[in-house]
């Protein structure tokens, strides 16, 4: 089996815009991590999967929910992106953010966001896999964020057709 650590480094070859999942806590707090990626399982209906560690302090949040959202950020939020990534007990402390009327906290300024329903859980080892419907999209005019091979960068423009 591949050690961990080599596994990693391979995921990071590939590179992935920088995401933050938040959720609300019982108590209608807001938490948020950061997470490597996310993909799409399904189109009909719009279902995506994030992983996230069961040793991270907003696993029990994220764990408990029955909603989440997935920001992905812009070229210029490599800042938060950092903040979320940091050790710090409340990442939403002195951070801009607004309750999406689905439920669940969003960051202004983001490229994209998807609000989702958790519609299944897949338990692994050290992980928990989240399976949430998309109920919701916004996106911006906004580059994301790109992280790959431990650097950041911008995303080149794109135009977006409907």
């Amino acid at each position: 089996m591949i050690d961990p650590k080599d596994y990693r480094r391979a995921l990071g070859s590939f590179p992935t815009g920088v995401t933050i999942v938040t959720a609300f806590d019982g108590d209608g707090q807001p938490w948020g991590l950061t997470a490597n990626s996310f993909t799409s399982v399904s189109l009909t209906p719009p279902v995506i999967s994030v992983c996230v560690a069961k040793t991270g302090r907003v696993f029990p949040t994220l764990s408990a929910s029955s909603r989440f959202a997935v920001n992905i950020l812009a070229a210029d939020q490599q800042a938060l992106a950092m903040h979320f990534a940091s050790n710090i007990e409340n990442r939403f402390d002195g951070t801009p953010w607004q309750a999406n009327p689905g439920g669940a906290p969003l960051l202004p300024g983001a490229s994209a966001q998807l609000d989702c329903i958790v519609n299944g859980r897949i338990d692994t080892e050290d992980h928990e896999i989240l399976l949430g419907r998309v109920e919701n999209y916004t996106h911006t005019s906004n580059a994301p964020l790109i992280y790959c091979r431990g650097t950041f960068f911008a995303a080149p423009q794109q135009e977006v057709h409907p």
